[in-house]
């Protein structure tokens, strides 16, 4: 959840208004494709259509016939003149001695043909409804009106700019032969069936090799299965509907887009059920899916849910729409270059545009190019001009290798499993790469989690401080079967990177401090660290602590257990949170500055209290004997039921039914801490706070609300949107401590009225 709003936030800085560009009707030059695909108008010596041009009756014979079954009729040279204007030497010969023997053309009574004579809208319509089999007494005695009529009801004058007694142009009659080959003939078959081709209807082009290596190359995956293409096939087409021409083959020749609005975007973001896409200029906004709407994910159909799970940044993301309406989506291919690794200096010319232009997002949030460190991962999208740069890394013992370490997809580091993602990491991670089987390595993750590429601890860093959060022994296991013990450590950056180190000797007793981590013959040395004086209120506007500046890109870290028998507790924060908060020298472990002396990781001692548990104490029983008392305390916890046991003595303030915060260590509760009541009458709560007679007070981002049952005293946990907008409950709010010292509204109690 917290990487939903993370994202949220993100999208919220970059949204502005977009409206794409309609293309509801099929193109001109998507029609002129197909023409030139089938072989029916090829233009001219220069390569243009010059669609605007007249057509005269020679050249419409030609394109007639090209579209007809004739085609195959016509020879390669004529020996005699099929009309005294036209010669046999005439290219128009065999094509108009085919159109007038088949009856699709006449001549006139003087034994001419007229052949440059510019043919009219109801003699083009003539001879294509001709071809489809109608004749004249299927139009009446009053020609031209009905064959003009009949075109137009099946469609055959769409999109035809000419009228009754006007000329057509050439881009005229290509639009007649579109919508002829889109048409039955008079006797109800596809009219392309007559031309020796097979039509595919109404069928979606999902995805080439191109968008999935999968289908093989030379092929289309479609809604009706996969199949090859022609050479003449423009992938262009992927992502539309509409119908296809196949030829004796089976091979897909063109297509025919039916009329559809197709916006193409670039994926952004993923929020539940619905996609956020992104256009070049940074422009963002939510596609509106519902479980409804028909996907296709690299050339296979699924569902919304599945699609939006697996959506990744960079995706292509086709819609159609028809009036408005989205028809279906694809997702297909991925245009993000990368990952790369951050080297040096020179990563601003790794992708081959002005760095200082784009936007560049590190972790989540907006960076400048300053903040791009060394073994950064980078990713760059050319249509969103954006780079994306991730600093996660894992620290650990490199324990195994799936399949096999000689072909590795998945390796195993410090007990948890993590996907290769590049060929570096496989190089480097193989039997014949730079690291072996128990080893210490720091993986470098990218936007995926997966594992972009492998440094070792030590190039990574030099010196490296942080929480620790274990040490002791453990049993390594190297390529060659040999096993043995070894101390380590682990510890968790201001970053929230997880590092595990073969360490010099066992450091449990410093658990739970911060600590700076050196090497020595590749074996971690740890020092504790305690910070200097530093003490204020915290003021994120004007990026201050007290009188010391803060750095824009501070990390933040809040420790709830420095006891080196608890387990560890810590919560990495926002700056946000820490606003108008006063911190004392005590509050603060460490912090360090940058270059320009602005504090750029700062570890705090419990000051947010957020790394606690809350919850409440359902049971309380003391026991007094001999001089001696015990007590056992039952404390449900968001739900779950955790148990505290003193063997000497008791909580005397604590009682059944008090909120509590809770410190926990391996599952039991060591320590209750009663919190305090709002005594005001709770007036209004909405997400973030509540409102009270007395004043406002901000809710907990983990705030938990318990209805108490009606028999004994066990506790129903309420998702906080029960209570919001509703009047059937009476409402009391529990807080840790003052907002000026970090707290926050962390129970609310329900009773039904």
């Amino acid at each position: 959840m917290k990487k939903v709003l993370a994202v949220a936030l993100i999208i919220l800085t970059l949204a502005s208004t977009f409206t794409p560009a309609n293309a509801l009707e099929v193109s001109s030059e998507e029609i002129a494709e197909v023409m030139e695909s089938l072989g029916i108008m090829n233009g001219y010596p220069d390569g243009n259509l010059h669609l605007g041009d007249k057509l005269t009756r020679a050249q419409f014979a030609k394109i007639m016939i090209n579209a007809s079954i004739y085609k195959n009729s016509v020879s390669s040279r004529s020996t005699t003149s099929p009309f005294r204007d036209v010669q046999y030497s005439s290219w128009a010969a065999p094509y108009v001695s085919v159109a007038v023997s088949n009856g699709l053309i006449k001549g006139y009574p003087d034994a001419t043909f007229k052949p440059d004579k510019n043919v009219t809208l109801e003699e083009a319509v003539t001879v294509a409804l001709t071809l489809m089999g109608y004749t004249s007494e299927d139009f009446g005695s009053s020609w031209p009106y009905g064959q003009l009529s009949a075109a137009a009801n099946i469609g055959l004058t769409k999109n035809v700019s000419a009228t009754a007694g006007t000329e057509i142009t050439r881009q005229d009659a290509m639009r007649i032969v579109y919508n002829m080959l889109n048409s039955n003939t008079k006797s109800g078959t596809s009219y392309i069936d007559s031309t020796g081709y097979s039509l595919l209807e109404n069928v979606i082009l999902i995805a080439t090799s191109n968008e999935n290596p999968s289908i093989g190359a030379g092929k289309v995956s479609t809604s009706e299965g996969t199949y090859k293409v022609a050479d003449t096939f423009n992938e262009d087409s992927v992502g539309k509907k509409g119908n296809a021409i196949l030829n004796i083959n089976d091979e897909i020749i063109c297509f025919m887009p039916s009329s559809q609005q197709v916006e193409t975007y670039t994926a952004y973001a993923a929020l539940e059920n619905d996609i956020i896409v992104a256009t070049e200029g940074g422009y963002t906004l939510a596609l509106g899916l519902n479980s409804g709407t028909t996907v296709y994910v690299d050339g296979t159909k699924t569902t919304v849910s599945n699609a939006v799970s697996n959506i990744s940044v960079g995706d292509i993301v086709k819609v159609s729409k028809i009036n408005g309406n989205i028809d279906f989506v694809v997702i297909s291919g991925n245009t993000l270059k990368g990952p790369v690794t951050v080297s040096g200096s020179d990563w601003v010319n790794m992708f081959n545009t002005d760095v200082n232009s784009a936007t560049l997002l590190r972790n989540g949030n907006k960076a400048t190019v300053k903040d791009i460190n060394f073994n950064d991962i980078l990713y760059y999208s050319d249509s969103l001009n954006t780079i994306w740069a991730y600093n996660k890394k894992i620290t650990g013992v490199y324990e195994k290798a799936y399949p096999n370490q000689d072909q590795p997809s998945c390796v195993t580091v410090s007990g948890i499993d993590y996907s290769l993602e590049t060929i570096a990491a496989f190089n480097k991670l193989c039997s014949k790469g730079t690291f072996d089987i128990g080893d210490s390595v720091t993986l470098l993750l990218g936007k995926d989690g997966k594992v972009a590429d492998v440094v070792s601890p030590t190039e990574s860093k030099t010196e490296v401080v942080g929480y620790m959060t274990e040490s002791g022994t453990k049993s390594v296991t190297n390529s060659s079967g040999y096993t043995y013990s070894a101390y380590f450590i682990k510890i968790v950056t201001t970053d929230d990177d997880e590092l595990e180190y073969e360490a010099y000797k066992d450091y449990s007793s410093k658990i739970n401090s911060v600590v700076k981590v050196k090497f020595t013959d590749g074996l971690a040395t740890i020092t504790t660290l305690s910070s200097s004086s530093l003490s204020g209120t915290f003021d994120w506007d004007n990026k201050k602590l007290g009188s010391t500046k803060l750095a824009e890109d501070i990390k933040i870290m809040d420790v709830g257990a420095t006891d080196s028998d608890l387990s560890s507790q810590y919560e990495i924060i926002f700056p946000q949170r820490l606003d108008d908060v006063k911190i004392s020298s005590s509050d603060v472990m460490y912090y360090s500055k940058n270059t320009n002396g602005e504090i750029d990781n700062l570890i705090l001692q419990n000051v947010t209290g957020d790394a606690l548990e809350y919850g409440i104490v359902t049971s309380a029983e003391v026991t007094e004997a001999d001089n001696s008392t015990s007590s056992v305390y039952k404390c449900n916890i968001n739900g779950s039921i955790l148990t505290l046991i003193k063997d000497n003595g008791s909580y005397t303030s604590i009682c059944s039914g008090d909120p509590a915060a809770f410190e926990v260590s391996g599952g039991t509760v060591v320590s209750i801490k009663k919190l305090s009541q709002v005594s005001s009458k709770i007036t209004d709560i909405n997400g973030v706070q509540i409102e009270t007679y007395s004043g406002s007070y901000l809710l907990s981002s983990n705030v938990v609300v318990y209805e108490k049952s009606y028999s004994g005293n066990g506790y129903k946990v309420l998702p906080l949107s029960e209570i919001i907008n509703s009047d059937n409950y009476t409402l009391t709010a529990y807080y840790d401590k003052a907002e000026v010292n970090g707290g926050r509204i962390r129970i609310i109690k329900a009773t039904k009225k």
